[in-house]
């Protein structure tokens, strides 16, 4: 066994033993808060991330939900979620673990425990958004495909998905995959492409006219199968 398996083998056992407390952050001033905006800054690159003020204003309002996963009363992981209105979807907008606290199962725990952590939602599908892994040759972006897959994620077909630039100008490649509370095997078009809209609009500020928006609807089949 390398070095790395063998430290990640008795990291895991370690974490074991230890329970990791998922709670919702209602103050955007509390401590807890900051310590997750830093593993947000950590963990995705610029043009991937909203500025922490818009941030703040979202959870502040209600608008999205920052979860976090506390081990030893240290936050190790985060999530911001935001329900889309009018629609059965709960958008997963960033998942995130502290580093020092990778690979120990602490996202497989929150995905199996999304729909009681989340309890006082109504939504069927949990839809996250994936950098597309079928472009280059990056198995980092692979193997986080399968790994969802594994906790019983599946993508949708011949979905052609584009995240607007956050910050600066350029958009990104990306797939999108979704869990369902019941085992379905497609979604309807019509459905996908009113909770992109409003995605869109209520996330990234977007009107129904915005041009990369009008190119993912445009491909959008009438019936997406999931695989």
């Amino acid at each position: 066994m390398s070095e790395d398996k063998e430290e990640r083998t008795a990291k895991k056992a370690l974490f074991a033993h230890h329970l990791i407390e998922f709670s919702e952050i209602l103050d955007e001033f509390s401590e807890e808060f900051a310590e997750a905006m830093r593993i947000y800054l950590n963990s995705f690159p610029e043009n991937e991330r909203r500025p922490i003020a818009s941030l703040e204003r979202e959870i502040s309002s209600r608008k999205s939900r920052l979860i976090v996963g506390k081990i030893e009363g240290r936050v190790a992981f985060m999530s911001l979620l935001h329900p889309v209105k009018g629609t059965s979807f709960l958008l997963c907008d960033y998942i995130a673990i502290a580093e020092g606290y990778r690979n120990l199962g602490i996202g497989e725990r929150f995905l199996k425990n999304i729909f009681s952590i989340l309890s006082d939602i109504e939504f069927s599908c949990f839809l996250y958004e994936v950098e597309n892994p079928y472009l280059d040759r990056d198995e980092l972006k692979k193997r986080r495909v399968r790994f969802f897959k594994r906790m019983g994620m599946k993508e949708l077909k011949d979905v052609r998905y584009l995240l607007p630039p956050l910050q600066g100008s350029n958009p990104t490649e990306m797939i999108l995959m979704v869990l369902c509370k019941t085992e379905a095997n497609c979604l309807k078009g019509g459905e996908l492409r009113d909770t992109l809209i409003r995605i869109f609009r209520s996330i990234y500020g977007r009107k129904e006219d915005d041009e990369i928006l009008a190119e993912i609807l445009a491909g959008i089949p009438d019936r997406i199968e999931l695989v």
